[in-house]
């Protein structure tokens, strides 16, 4: 572990003076290798020591009558005085203790020339001489360290290649001030604060950023997705420290992440915020319907305008009049399409096969009635063979995966459809792998059975017959 400075002392100063500086420079965020703090029981004290001294930024050295006389704190020292000597030439820190400026000289000439704290002007004093060096007003990592140690966070020193990785990431999107800003940030991220020159901008960008990494890290480990239940998607969101406060700042966003909380009742503390934005675009698109204007129209069900914007579909009674292939191309894919962030978490066969679980029953059934037919028209549920999101998810390929697919695609329909032992195998073992990864109270016989269903199946043949002649129409034109 790095630390921010060590103290090296005389055991003898230890109760007086050297144990409240300690404690002091903690209160001030300041990491410090200390003895009592960083040493604990079966540990080697030399090889605690000489890690302290190579690990820390800085070395406060307590120069007092008891010092001068010790062997083993001036061994501390000439640690010190090596790094120093290694092109380091602001390691040493002096603190003078019950010693004048004749007393250091005699002992060492080249420390008697250094700039030092001393305890006859208090306690404050010297600690706010130390934390002037240590951390600089100005400092962009400091004022991120402090401001991620306010928010109860525990960062590390200001050294360690934590920070190198986070002030990439606080860089990392080429698409931000555009159109398509919201593509560069990960599952759970949302636009951060302003970049700036200014060390407290940048310092604020810096924190930010350091909570948005283990909001999405945590996002991503549970996972958080479109088929979580609502009551567990509030419960991450206040689980992490700033994400409440992203979410009201960029409530587009988490209805992306999360469309099921724009179902009616499932908004919890943004529940006002998404019907208030939801009446504005009803009352937008009524007024457009009411012109005449067909923008959009290729998406309903009516062929007229969408009764509202795309993302608010799932809260309408009617969902806007957009297809249920629609509806469910933006439950799982996100509404924004081109220009919005990454969504989809899992391959489209599992989304299909959770849908078809009774996992899915928390969704009102007109919803879950929809989104499974969506699904199955949609028709992209299907896979193959070297699927890198299954196989990243830790599906297993055998000789027999994708055969499916291959009929699938060869059918005309749900009764043309020939299956041989090779495929009801790729139909299981995938299905399967979706039981397991989504814990999933059915088997693979019985979510086989739904799939295969009239139910399903033939919505899949019949809107890949419409999108056929929908394609001949267009070409003669």
């Amino acid at each position: 572990m790095l630390h921010d400075a060590f103290i090296c002392h005389a055991s003898e100063d230890k109760d007086e003076f050297v144990r409240p500086l300690a404690e002091r420079l903690r209160e001030e965020h300041v990491e410090v290798w200390y003895d009592e703090f960083s040493l604990k029981i079966g540990d080697s004290l030399r090889r605690s020591i000489d890690q302290g001294l190579a690990n820390a930024r800085f070395g406060i050295v307590v120069l007092s009558p008891a010092f001068f006389e010790k062997e083993w704190s001036q061994w501390e020292l000439d640690g010190l005085v090596s790094r120093q000597n290694s092109a380091e030439p602001s390691v040493i820190l002096p603190v003078w203790h019950l010693v004048s400026r004749d007393d250091v000289l005699a002992y060492s000439p080249s420390l008697a020339d250094k700039l030092a704290g001393s305890s006859s002007a208090g306690l404050d004093a010297v600690v706010r001489q130390l934390v002037s060096v240590i951390h600089p007003v100005g400092s962009t990592l400091v004022i991120a360290r402090d401001q991620l140690l306010a928010w109860g966070l525990d960062p590390p020193v200001v050294t360690d290649d934590w920070w190198l990785d986070l002030a990439a990431a606080s860089e990392s999107n080429e698409l931000e001030g555009g159109f398509q800003e919201a593509m560069g940030w990960g599952r759970w991220g949302s636009p951060l604060p302003p970049s700036s020159d200014v060390p407290t901008e940048r310092g604020w960008r810096l924190a930010w950023t350091a909570l948005q990494r283990i909001w999405c890290r945590v996002a991503d480990e549970r996972p958080i997705t479109q088929i979580t239940p609502p009551r567990e998607v509030h419960e991450f969101i206040e689980s992490q420290i700033g994400l409440s406060e992203a979410c009201v700042n960029h409530l587009s966003y988490v209805i992306a992440y999360a469309p099921q909380l724009v179902i009616r009742g499932f908004g919890g503390p943004f529940e006002a915020e998404i019907e208030r934005r939801y009446q504005i675009s009803l009352a937008h698109r009524d007024k457009r319907r009411a012109v005449g204007d067909t923008a959009g129209s290729a998406l309903t069900t009516d062929g007229r305008c969408p009764g509202c914007d795309d993302e608010f579909a799932l809260r309408d009674p009617d969902f806007g009049m957009y297809s249920p292939e629609h509806v469910a191309c933006g439950f799982v894919q996100g509404n924004w399409v081109t220009s919005g962030p990454p969504i989809c978490y899992y391959p489209y066969i599992d989304y299909a096969a959770w849908l078809l679980s009774d996992r899915s029953c928390w969704l009102p059934s007109h919803v879950r009635d929809a989104l499974t037919r969506g699904m199955a028209g949609w028709g992209v549920w299907h896979w193959r063979a070297y699927d890198r999101d299954a196989i990243d998810l830790g599906f297993v390929d055998e000789p027999f995966t994708g055969t499916f697919e291959e009929a699938l695609l060869k059918a005309r329909s749900r009764r043309t459809l020939k299956l041989s032992g090779d495929e009801h195998r790729d139909l299981k073992h995938r299905l399967g792998f979706s039981v397991d990864l989504l814990a999933l109270d059915e088997d693979a016989d019985t979510l086989a059975e739904r799939l295969l269903a009239p139910e399903f199946l033939d919505l899949f043949f019949i809107h890949r017959a419409e999108l056929s002649a929908r394609r001949r129409r267009s070409s003669l034109a």
